[in-house]
């Protein structure tokens, strides 16, 4: 295999002779160009020589950043929950295609990306945040590229986006839990924000919650569903992740609010009549239907301004349970076990805060055992 480098202007560029084709026996070069000074020119033939070699050298394709994105995010639409994609296909659309969408795909470079990144802060039009969300995603598509279609490498990795100042994690404490529940308990969604903050599940599956997965008897729920938005649409659907379905042990308090809501929407079922669609679900509009998440969310803000206590969102009550449980010193697997996290390690990652009175509450237990195994031994000497 043989190769030369030639200069044109103040580029350098080089061909390799790469054998003859097997049909026409003709010749076959190959040609790159667009190298600044000759050792980039030689390092690359080097490398595409090697690459030849051992058989794993792959003919780039001239396809453009802007199809490729199309092709990544058909695949995701059928991977991931509508709203995931509607997040994707809208920071692809405005803002990652524009500025990348016409580089070829194995052209992109560290530094396309670094000076993407580097004009978005300067235009000041997204948060550090959003533009972090955009290198992910599109780390995400040039990874795929990598694992399926030969790409050499993830040249987003070499990037640096904006740096994002992890937000504070709001939760109550029990004292304004309590408070705040006592006085919200006349409220049509009441017992929404009372199981997230005693169970811990998400909005969505609260909101998909149906009484069929509620066994009184065993004081339990079944997280099995949940409300989700798709095509601009909502619906009652499967979970998206295995370590989502899950069973939450409750308590006799837990059973007491909800059969006392079963009878106040039996009441309404009753009052309405035959015009009452019957979808079992736990929470429902007066004429039986699902119920929205920005009317749950528009009910629990005008009870936070109207009780004045801290503001937190909907979510941060997930937070409020896992604080309590934490300071019950509940083991992080159970606390795990309950929110539906993929793995014991997003629960530490999450709540790696709450942690450091555990730690104090271990030592402690270490040492009062210790002592109480060093008074037998010494019982045992006289």
């Amino acid at each position: 295999m043989k190769g030369s480098i030639v200069k044109r202007g103040n580029m350098y560029s080089f061909v390799l002779d790469i054998g003859r084709d097997p049909v026409t026996k003709k010749r076959k070069q190959k040609r790159v160009s667009g190298f600044s000074s000759k050792k980039k020119a030689q390092k690359a033939m080097n490398d595409m020589m090697s690459e030849l070699q051992r058989g794993s050298y792959v003919e780039p394709s001239k396809e453009l950043m802007s199809d490729y994105l199309d092709r990544w995010l058909k695949h995701k639409q059928t991977r991931v929950a509508y709203s995931t994609y509607a997040h994707y296909k809208s920071y692809i659309d405005n803002h990652i295609k524009p500025a990348l969408g016409a580089i070829q795909v194995f052209r992109l470079t560290p530094n396309d990306v670094q000076n993407f990144y580097d004009g978005l802060l300067e235009q000041g039009e997204l948060s550090e945040r959003s533009i972090h969300h955009i290198h992910r995603i599109l780390s995400n598509a040039l990874e795929k590229g990598c694992r399926m279609e030969g790409l050499p490498k993830n040249v987003a990795n070499a990037a640096e986006p904006a740096s994002v100042a992890k937000n504070e994690m709001k939760h109550w404490n029990m004292l304004t839990l309590k408070s705040f529940l006592d006085a919200t308990r006349q409220e049509n969604f009441f017992i929404a924000w009372y199981l997230a903050a005693f169970t811990g599940m998400r909005q969505g599956e609260i909101l998909g919650l149906k009484w069929d997965c509620i066994d009184f008897n065993n004081k339990t729920i079944y997280v099995r569903r949940a409300l989700k938005r798709e095509e601009e649409k909502y619906r009652i659907a499967n979970l998206k992740n295995n370590s989502s379905y899950r069973s939450i042990a409750v308590t006799d308090s837990d059973i007491f609010e909800l059969k006392r809501h079963y009878n106040l929407q039996k009441e309404k079922k009753m009052g309405v009549g035959r015009d009452y669609a019957d979808n079992n679900l736990v929470i429902a509009t007066a004429f039986g239907n699902k119920v929205e998440p920005s009317n749950i969310i528009r009910a629990f803000k005008r009870c936070i301004n109207r009780e004045k206590v801290p503001q937190i969102r909907f979510h941060d009550l997930r937070h409020t349970h896992a604080s309590m449980l934490f300071g019950l010193k509940t083991h992080p697997k159970i606390v795990q076990e309950r929110l539906g996290h993929s793995s014991i390690q997003v629960t530490l990652d999450t709540y790696s805060h709450m942690l450091p009175n555990m730690q104090e509450a271990v030592a402690e237990s270490l040492e009062s055992a210790f002592k109480k195994e060093e008074k037998v031994t010494n019982s045992y000497s006289l």
